[in-house]
């Protein structure tokens, strides 16, 4: 079996894991985006609904694997369709369970608004290690505009799956810079949109401090990507060393993250079910916060009922645009 191949069919395999597993991503007394009662997974509904799920996202998986491995040749769209028809078929699942669910859900306490102080909370002392990166991205500019004569006329930036280059970039300020650029652009945002979920998410949300520390760590490895892209002329670490830096810190961050929340001791999820669409979007004018904890899963997502939800959604365009007029 040619990488080309194995790529996608490893891809595909993850995401029906990470979808399979979802029913024990959250607290025990959530199943499905509804507050249930800590018993009720134990109960013949909770069991069947976890059944009902699972036996839908094992089927369309292992259907994908097999038309994928079936008519790759014949077709490229293969692989994303594939993956595509399994994602909306287990959220689809996920919905009609959260449905039936609802007839046993217990109703939260009223959110607390009192949570959300005027006062400024105290950072923790680890998220200034945020500015590091920057500092390892303007140092490697440094560097390149010192030894200037020294970079190639052209260069390879891009690989394939292989590790042969496919994408090539000039001795010029864009082609030098760009990567260093856009690594800025996205150390910033990471920085920033961890700061606005540390500030716009309720005090009593367990995963507030976890998930800033994730944060700063996605912040140092993308650094050091874009850095490495720009410095390859000088510094020639194995293709893919970084890129598995980068697979392994997510894996367990997402690992850490579901750990934590599923141990948490702190207060239920104080958000009323009518305002969950689906257990997967919230939305709730009524409720000051940006960020509320997910139930479908570990983390935060936005309530789409306040308004700054949508310059948060808008914000990654940014990096986008800066990809586009940087381009070499």
């Amino acid at each position: 079996m040619n990488m080309i191949l194995m790529v996608p069919l490893v891809a595909h395999l993850l995401m029906s894991l990470a979808l399979f597993s979802i029913p024990y991503l959250t607290r025990r007394e959530i199943l499905f985006g509804v507050v249930l009662p800590a018993d009720f997974r134990s109960r013949r509904e909770g069991r069947r609904a976890i059944r009902v799920f699972q036996t839908t996202v094992a089927m369309s998986a292992i259907s994908g694997l097999f038309f994928m491995v079936l008519l790759r040749s014949r077709f490229d769209a293969v692989p994303i369709f594939a993956s595509g028809v399994m994602m909306v078929l287990g959220f689809s699942a996920f919905v009609m369970q959260n449905r039936k669910l609802r007839a046993f859900a217990i109703q939260p306490r009223p959110v607390r608004e009192l949570e959300l102080s005027t006062e400024p909370e105290r950072l923790p002392r680890f998220v200034w290690l945020g500015l590091v990166p920057l500092v390892i991205l303007a140092a490697s500019a440094f560097y390149l505009g010192a030894h200037w004569d020294d970079i190639p006329e052209r260069r390879p930036v891009q690989w394939d799956v292989t590790g042969q280059p496919n994408g090539w970039a000039d001795r010029t300020p864009e082609g030098v810079y760009g990567p260093l650029v856009f690594g800025t652009g996205m150390t910033l945002w990471l920085f920033a949109f961890s700061l606005v979920i540390w500030y716009g998410s309720r005090r009593s949300e367990p995963l507030r401090r976890p998930v800033l520390g994730v944060f700063i760590a996605l912040e140092w490895v993308a650094a050091l990507m874009m850095a490495d892209v720009a410095m390859r002329a000088f510094i020639r670490l194995p293709l893919a060393l970084l890129p598995g830096i980068l697979i392994a810190v997510i894996l367990a961050s997402i690992a850490y993250l579901i750990k934590t929340n599923r141990n948490s001791r702190g207060p239920l999820d104080a958000t009323p079910n009518e305002c969950w669409k689906g257990g997967i979007i919230y939305y709730n004018p009524g409720d000051p916060v940006l960020f509320v904890g997910r139930r479908d899963g570990a983390g935060f997502t936005l309530n789409m009922g306040n308004p700054w939800s949508w310059v948060v959604i808008g914000s990654p365009l940014l990096i986008t645009l800066t990809t586009f007029l940087i381009r070499p």
